[in-house]
């Protein structure tokens, strides 16, 4: 094989895993986002006996860390795909 189909090669691998990372990350994120609006009515109603704090310490990190790392993903995606290989 010759060196310019291995870089062609790698440019996919790594293409495919960045995809891979930003949907599966941007998946958390959503996650993280649904589970804090669906807490944040219990938080707000001051009831007792809810759980809503709880969901609020899983979820905002969810929401947080996963945004996060998908945005950066995105990043490093676009470059990958804009980024030209050598003939």
């Amino acid at each position: 094989m010759t060196d310019n189909t291995d870089s062609k090669f790698w440019r996919f691998l790594a293409i495919a895993l960045l995809a891979a990372a930003t949907l599966g990350f941007g998946l958390a994120g959503l996650c993280g986002a649904a589970f804090t609006l669906m807490a944040l009515p219990d938080v707000l109603s001051s009831r007792s006996g809810s759980y809503a704090g709880a969901a609020l310490v899983i979820s905002l990190p969810s929401l947080l860390i996963g945004g996060a790392l998908a945005w950066w993903c995105a990043r490093f995606l676009r470059r990958a795909w804009l980024r030209r290989t050598r003939p």
